[in-house]
């Protein structure tokens, strides 16, 4: 989350995955923008890859699957 003020939409998304372990929700204190809730989500990362998508961007099926083996 981006420290958006706009809880009500996304607070159901966040119920949705509170409970998944695969899932970690990083609320910001405040409205940062775009680029710092990205930079504070990669660092709070645990994986060994992190894939950052654009909420436009249409991946082809095999992509995650490509870009992993690489």
């Amino acid at each position: 989350d981006d420290g958006s003020a706009n809880r009500d939409v996304v607070g159901p998304v966040h119920k949705i995955y509170a409970n998944d372990a695969r899932f970690s929700i990083i609320l910001l204190a405040r409205n940062v923008g775009k680029r710092k809730a990205q930079i504070a989500a990669i660092r709070g990362s645990s994986g060994d890859l992190v894939l950052n998508v654009d909420s436009d961007t249409i991946l082809a099926a095999d992509v995650v699957t490509k870009l992993a083996a690489k």
